[in-house]
């Protein structure tokens, strides 16, 4: 491709490196995370407005 081809196209090309798959499993920030899944527990997921057509 050509870059001009890569400049009109609407959605982005993404090439995802190989080496992120073994700290897929791997939890990185484990305090953040307590801290994110007891502001689930206490507040929720805010609720979804669903919209007819």
């Amino acid at each position: 491709m050509k870059i001009k081809d890569l400049n009109k196209r609407k959605t982005p090309i993404v090439i995802i490196n190989k080496s992120l798959d073994k700290i897929a499993d791997k939890v990185l920030f484990p305090e953040k995370l307590k801290e994110a899944n007891n502001i689930l527990k206490t507040v929720g997921l805010p609720k979804l407005k669903r919209t007819t057509r």
